[in-house]
């Protein structure tokens, strides 16, 4: 089906009047990963009209909707193939009957601007065609990096962030440009190319998305778990976010004590009230 977005669109979506992503197909996923009814939604986008996908589980649309943001070289389908993911995060998704986006966003872009535009409307096209009212973002990693960055620039549009392993986009940056592991040159060459430079080439881009800079953003539920020994992400950068969050009533940093940066994804948070189940 494509999708043709009116008048009533454009002024209940926050922001000036721009071209929306066209959806081209929204079929069901096969493979026995996926459960039954899981859609992939296919689409193209309104910014420059490239060609991305996402998939979709129905659920119960009075419930949140659990809009999980991959890793780093990863793709919209981690959390139905990677196996620990899969059988940590899905049955809680399952048995809180939550409907579940999971979005693919330009593959390692850490919310870039085209990956921003695309998500907004994604949300729209959710909201608008799939019947789903309320959003909280789920990520590990740099997942978690882009879905506080989102958060950021849009927390009209989402009401919580379950970020797992993940600092400010320009710390974990920072850090990743200036360490000699491969992956995380390799992450730095991504991200600095989906934003079209560097930090100090696009300040404007990258300060926009910084927690550190706009912590008075953050006002819905934001939980960040941290294992204490990450060795891809300082912990040091994680707790400097839980510093300026200090005194919000919706923030909850929990770290894990000799944990790696892994560690960090398993820390049962109910996806409801995003509270930490002892």
């Amino acid at each position: 089906m494509i999708r043709k977005w009116t008048e009533a669109d454009e002024s209940a979506s926050p922001g000036p009047v721009r071209k929306r992503m066209a959806v081209t197909s929204a079929t069901l996923q096969r493979g026995d990963e996926y459960p039954a009814g899981t859609l992939r939604i296919t689409y193209v986008s309104g910014l420059d009209g490239a060609e991305d996908w996402a998939l979709f589980l129905p659920g119960d649309a009075r419930k949140t909707t659990i809009v999980y943001l991959h890793g780093s070289f990863a793709s919209a389908d981690q959390i139905f193939t990677r196996k620990d993911i899969r059988r940590f995060w899905l049955p809680r998704i399952l048995e809180g009957c939550h409907p579940l986006l999971s979005v693919n966003l330009r593959g390692t872009s850490y919310m870039s601007p085209a990956a921003t535009e695309d998500m907004t409307d994604l949300l729209d096209y959710c909201r608008g065609e799939l019947g789903c009212r309320r959003f909280v973002l789920l990520g590990g990693s740099g997942g978690a990096s882009s879905a506080m960055a989102y958060a950021v620039l849009h927390p009209e549009r989402i009401h919580g962030v379950i970020a797992m392993g993940a600092c400010d986009i320009l710390g974990r940056l920072d850090f990743a440009r200036n360490s000699d592991q491969p992956v995380l040159q390799k992450l730095v060459t991504a991200v600095f190319a989906a934003y079209g430079g560097a930090p100090e080439d696009k300040p404007d881009l990258y300060h926009a998305r910084s927690v550190l800079a706009h912590p008075e953003k953050l006002t819905m539920p934001f939980v960040l778990t941290m294992g204490e020994d990450d060795r891809l992400i300082p912990v040091a950068e994680a707790r400097r976010i839980a510093r300026a969050m200090k005194g919000t009533g919706t923030f909850v940093y929990h770290e894990i004590p000799h944990g790696d940066h892994d560690s960090a994804l398993w820390v049962d948070v109910d996806l409801e009230t995003l509270q930490i189940r002892k």
